[in-house]
Order: C-alpha cells, then structure tokens, then sequence
C-alpha cells in the first residue's frame, strides 16, 4: 500500500487550484499526440485544403515530415476542428447579438385591442 502524509495533502491543496492546463504548442521541442499535431497544425491544413490540396495529398505531405497518419484519422480530426472553430465563433458572436432598437412612442400601434364583445 502507498502512503501519504497530511503535509503531502495540504501541498496539493494549496497548489492544484492553481495549475493551469498547458496548451500544445508548436514552441520548444516536446512530444505531441497526433490531435495535438493537427490542432496546432490546423489553420495551415484548412488553408491548404482552401488551395486545392486534397486530404490524400496532405496525408502525403505529413508522411514526408514523419508523420504517419490515416487517412481517415486525419479527415476526422480535421472535422473536429472544423466544429471546434464554428462553435467558437458562434459563441463569440451570441455575445455581440445587439438587442432591436426600441419602436418610438409616435410609431407604436396606437389602436385598443378587441374586446371579446366587439369580436363576436
């Protein structure tokens, strides 16, 4: 059985409220996942897509620099991306939905409503 001590635990307590969740990068030299890979990689891969490049021909390109990805993997997390960036930009933009303007009094529908007697 592994053992622990209280100061252990207060050390954790005091330090995990305040770690941060590193992002993957392309900076310094470490090991990536390949969804890591292509979420870094992403706007380049979407404008080479833009240009012409079928995902065939990025998987062959990725090849030339190491990387073996499938076909289908790639497509994929390409599509992940894709929905990440759209649902992203749809939340920015439901933050900047600017309220109609408020109708002035002169243009208000002036007239009562019907009275149930008046419409039978």
């Amino acid at each position: 059985m592994i053992k622990t001590n209280t100061e252990t635990g207060r050390r954790i307590l005091a330090e995990f409220p305040n770690l941060q969740n590193e992002k993957k990068t392309l900076e310094g030299n470490h090991e990536m996942t390949y969804r890591e890979a292509i979420r870094a990689l992403y706007p380049t891969l979407r404008d080479m897509k833009k240009r012409g490049f079928t995902t065939r021909e990025i998987v062959e390109k990725l090849k030339e620099y190491g990387v073996y990805i499938e076909l289908s993997t790639l497509s994929k997390y390409m599509h992940d991306m894709a929905q990440e960036t759209s649902q992203k930009s749809k939340s920015r933009s439901t933050r900047r939905v600017k309220k109609p303007a408020s109708q002035p009094a002169d243009s208000a529908n002036t007239h009562a409503p019907a009275t149930p007697c008046e419409s039978e």
